[in-house]
């Protein structure tokens, strides 16, 4: 079939169908004809079994030649290869009694039906097991994985076995061991594949399990397949944290290491106290999480198939009561709410009253005082409260002491002096309460590194940069040039307008405490504003962006390199051109790129820029090389890539950008197509 320009074999899931449906539809006609006597659907009835014994006779080929992939039980796929034939002889004898070309099938007739009807039945029962399980039809869902001592409980057992149990084991088990892998046990999982190791526990990122889940969706291999359900971000994150804790099998959680990475999805599969174990409530549909989080909040179930929901405000200096509108119609699914940092008030506190079962509530640094405090009876249900760098007195306490179920208190920074928080830590002895950094959890107590932030990383005219830091009454110390700052570099004021392009660097100091790790974040000055940006070959899959506009529209790419942004280039060069409004003195163009190896993304090794005045007659004015990854990187990164060369006059710029083409040799897939992705070509003079 190799000179097919399909894989013919492959249409077997498509073409199976159709017998099932004309044959069945056949025998029902039958049935009513026999019934109600006075009907006629001879010729309808002709027509199903000739449809359905053509259907069955290409589903038996295709099936047979599908089968060669290999992968599947025996002893199912002969009884369903075997069941398929028995399906098309019997059609074939089916037409001949229908139109009583040998009187000996007309007589026998009715049971030919019976026969071809049970015979396809039982076939497609096989074929089901076969790509289902044999318990596919009589399987009843999981029940949610609920730990009653997750300290106590097996990694393997409780966290990952249920993930590959709920998206891998539909085509990696005994009866469907697609590639030769079987993940139904940790023998299947330990002895890998058709393409090898499974697990590498020395190298995690380099693991086929991590390499395949992080491939593009449009790459063949990449794992689950589309199509299917595919593995959210949580259960990601726990296989690596399982793999970076040696893919253990015989380990407790309270054994592992890094759990702060993947705590909140372990305390998913904690058994909730009595009140959260005993609701009843629906799991939201995608769509309606997606309506809530146009409004400006990031809303994300606390595990895949939860009805509970955390919600994440941090830093939102827009908070209003319409942000609550909707949400406070599944008031009962708030988990968790995060407002630290945002513009909440002691009016918005109001609105918390309808998450009636909030857990935990993170209000650091936000302008809540005693007042707002009042409505915590409300939240009786409330575990864990944070109001560190608010302006909260020994006033709020009575409000904080209503709390029946409280056992964190976070009280950083507050006016709450120590005689009275002593006397109220007397009275309530159950609550833990954290008054300031304990060296003993946070070691030398260093600051955090400031977050350095700006509407974007590009700009044409100017930019507004903000640096900040989680703490009060830090400076925070900041260079523009790449340099690494000292205690002489300038101080953070407020905010900081660049003109021009530059990189900066800053870190976080505050006297008794160790000074923060250094933030560097790179801005960049695209100085000429193009009118057109036109594609000279079209990208990979999925990754179309919005074709040419989007190397001009100064809308920056992340690592996240499937939200959109991004034009994808799969073992292919990309052309482009740049067209300004009027003719214009150029001297450098740069690329905006991707590199994520794990995911066979690459920088590009090479560019050639010619420039044009009419944008037909195009002349080289420069190229660059760039040097190759030798070395397994496993990190996405972002880089801008630049070609300087001298000051010319010109309204087209045609960038050719030459892709590595293959992975290198050091890949886990060598010579395999590897991806370029840019997002920006930015022109300045």
């Amino acid at each position: 079939m190799e000179w097919l320009p399909i894989n013919m074999a492959r249409l077997h899931p498509l073409i199976v169908h159709l017998p099932i449906g004309f044959l069945l539809m056949g025998l029902f006609m039958d049935v009513v004809q026999r019934w109600q006597k006075h009907q006629n659907y001879h010729s309808a009835i002709g027509l199903s079994i000739i449809i359905g014994g053509l259907s069955a006779a290409g589903a038996a080929l295709t099936g047979w030649w599908l089968a060669n992939e290999g992968g599947y039980d025996e002893g199912l796929l002969n009884s369903h290869r075997w069941l398929g034939i028995a399906t098309v002889v019997l059609s074939a004898l089916l037409y001949l009694g229908h139109y009583e070309h040998v009187r000996v099938l007309s007589r026998v007739y009715p049971f030919l039906w019976w026969g071809c009807g049970i015979t396809l039945l039982i076939a497609g029962h096989y074929g089901g097991a076969m790509t289902h399980g044999t318990d596919y039809l009589f399987e009843r869902a999981a029940a949610p994985v609920v730990v009653a001592d997750l300290e106590e409980a097996m990694v393997y057992d409780v966290v990952i076995q249920p993930i590959f149990d709920q998206k891998c084991t539909g085509c990696h088990k005994p009866s469907k061991s697609k590639g030769g892998l079987i993940l139904t046990d940790k023998a299947g999982i330990l002895a890998g594949g058709d393409s090898g190791a499974f697990l590498n526990t020395d190298l995690p990122a380099k693991s086929l399990l991590i390499e395949r889940i992080h491939l593009p969706m449009e790459v063949e291999e990449h794992m689950p397949p589309e199509g299917k359900p595919q593995l959210s971000s949580g259960e990601i994150q726990l296989l690596e944290w399982w793999l970076a804790n040696e893919a253990c099998f015989d380990c407790k959680v309270k054994d592992t290491k890094d759990r702060e990475s993947v705590e909140a999805f372990l305390d998913a599969l904690s058994a909730p106290a009595d009140h959260w174990a005993k609701l009843d409530l629906p799991v939201l549909p995608v769509e309606t999480i997606i309506g809530m989080q146009r409004k400006g909040l990031s809303i994300q179930p606390v595990a895949e198939d939860s009805p509970f929901l955390l919600v994440d405000a941090s830093r939102n200096s827009e908070l209003s009561a319409n942000s609550f509108r909707q949400l406070k119609r599944y008031g009962a699914h708030v988990l968790e709410w995060n407002g630290s940092g945002s513009n909440f008030s002691d009016e918005l506190a109001t609105q918390l009253a309808e998450f009636s079962n909030l857990k935990k509530l993170s209000l650091q640094r936000t302008s809540i005082t005693d007042e707002g405090l009042s409505v915590l009876p409300d939240l009786e249900h409330l575990q864990s409260l944070n109001l560190y760098g608010t302006n909260i007195s020994a006033a709020g306490l009575q409000w904080i002491a209503q709390l029946p179920n409280l056992k964190q208190l976070y009280l950083w920074q507050t006016d709450i002096s120590e005689e009275a928080l002593a006397d109220w830590m007397a009275s309530n002895p159950d609550v833990q309460v954290q008054r300031e950094a304990d060296r003993s959890i946070f070691g030398t107590a260093a600051l955090n590194p400031p977050l350095i932030e700006a509407s974007s990383t590009l700009f044409n005219d100017s930019i507004v940069v903000r640096a900040i830091s989680n703490f009060k009454g830090v400076n925070i110390h900041y260079t523009l040039d790449g340099t690494e700052p000292d205690a002489n570099a300038p101080v953070f004021v407020d905010s900081v307008i660049l003109h021009e392009t530059a990189e900066i660097k800053a870190f976080a100091a505050k006297e008794g405490w160790q000074q923060s790790e250094v933030a560097s974040a790179r801005f960049m000055k695209a100085g000429l504003k193009p009118v057109r940006g036109t594609l000279l070959n079209e990208p990979s899959g999925k990754f179309q962006g919005e074709g040419g506009q989007s190397l001009i529209d100064l809308q920056k790419g992340t690592v996240v390199f499937t939200a959109g942004s991004w034009l994808g280039y799969e073992g292919k060069h990309m052309g482009a051109i740049i067209e300004l409004a009027e003719k214009t003195e150029i001297s450098e163009v740069t690329l905006s790129a991707l590199s994520r190896p794990a995911s066979w993304i690459f920088y590009p090794k090479s560019a050639v820029v010619s420039v044009s005045s009419d944008g037909k007659n195009f002349r080289e004015v420069a190229r660059q090389t760039w040097a190759s990854v030798d070395k397994e990187v496993t990190e996405a990164e972002l880089k801008y890539l630049p070609v300087e060369f001298e000051p010319i006059e010109a309204r087209y710029v045609k960038v050719d950008v030459k892709s590595p083409l293959k992975n290198p040799d050091w890949h886990p897939n060598p010579g395999g197509k590897s991806w370029i992705f840019i997002d920006e070509v930015l022109l300045s003079k």
